[in-house]
């Protein structure tokens, strides 16, 4: 798809912090000089060309009660996809991903306690092929906010 500046600016503005109101974008397609309606289509053709993967909010689980922890996982090369495949059947594990180390699977585990948390560690444990398991629990968070510089 090629991009037009409105559309490097419409992605530009759904990656700020949308106002919770009943016509969220309307602030935006205001700044921008054009209508909502306008801003909505810009989006939804950037959604279907892929441009955009997901329009969403983030919660921070921790602060909502959640307990969570990121897991190194090693597996046997020949066995990544199946393992990957075991792993995505477990309702906690939000996403993995593949990594060229020692430890090729990388996931994440969210829950609604720790005790859940660590249940569903253990089943993994037990349920996965794999060689060897890390958790690798929040000990500080450093977060940034990642934005795109669209050009």
């Amino acid at each position: 798809m090629e991009l037009d500046e409105i559309d490097k600016e419409v992605l530009r503005e759904v990656q700020r912090d949308l106002p919770i109101v009943s016509r969220p974008f309307l602030p935006s397609a205001q700044r921008l000089g054009i209508t909502e309606e306008e801003f909505l289509r810009r989006v939804a053709l950037l959604v279907k060309s892929g441009a955009i993967r997901k329009l969403g909010l983030r919660i921070d689980s921790a602060k909502v009660g959640f307990a969570s922890t990121l897991v190194a996982l090693k597996a046997a090369p020949e066995k990544v996809e199946t393992v990957a495949e075991q792993l995505n059947a477990f309702e906690g594990v939000t996403h993995n991903y593949q990594r060229e180390h020692e430890y090729n699977i990388w996931f994440t585990v969210i829950e609604r306690d720790e005790a859940k948390l660590r249940e569903t560690l253990e089943r993994i444990e037990r349920e996965v092929e794999h060689e060897d398991m890390l958790n690798l629990p929040v000990r500080r968070k450093f977060k940034i906010d990642v934005r795109f510089e669209i050009r």
